[in-house]
């Protein structure tokens, strides 16, 4: 599993880093290759490996279930209770069972200009300074960091 940078976690998040997903189109469930074989990080068929990846400033909710191979990725939100079965789309917010996008945090421009600032690679000392800014109106934040996003 990785894991981005300024993600928030809530409690009783769990990840099921143990491709927990079973076959229903082969002839057993049964997890032969983890149980039987000593292999780790397998999806239950013998496929390649199924990892968790977190972008960064992801914010995930209480007691979300995140299934092996998906990949959450920059600024999205996972509602609590949540059960992710699918890669989410930067900025995306999701919730349900399993997670379905109920709608992005900002417009799709906003979004490619964050993605373009990439603020969580700023060192500590001027996250600290635009602290402000990072905190506030999602517009003063894009007009103060135009060049970036261009």
């Amino acid at each position: 599993m990785a894991l981005g940078a300024f993600c928030s976690v809530a409690g009783n998040v769990s990840f099921e880093c143990s491709g927990g997903s079973h076959v229903p189109w082969a002839a057993t469930t049964f997890p032969i290759h983890s149980r039987m074989m000593n292999a780790t990080d397998l999806n239950s068929h013998g496929g390649k490996p199924v990892g968790i990846t977190i972008a960064n400033d992801v914010w995930i909710g209480r007691q979300a279930l995140i299934m092996p191979g998906v990949h959450i990725a920059d600024g999205a939100i996972v509602a609590a209770g949540a059960i992710v079965t699918r890669d989410v789309p930067p900025y995306a917010i999701v919730g349900g069972v399993p997670a379905k996008l109920i709608r992005y945090r900002f417009s799709q421009d906003v979004i490619a200009k964050l993605l373009a600032i990439r603020w969580w690679e700023w060192s500590d000392e001027k996250i600290k300074q635009e602290a402000a800014f990072l905190t506030g109106p999602i517009e003063l934040f894009i007009e103060r960091h135009a060049s970036m996003a261009a």
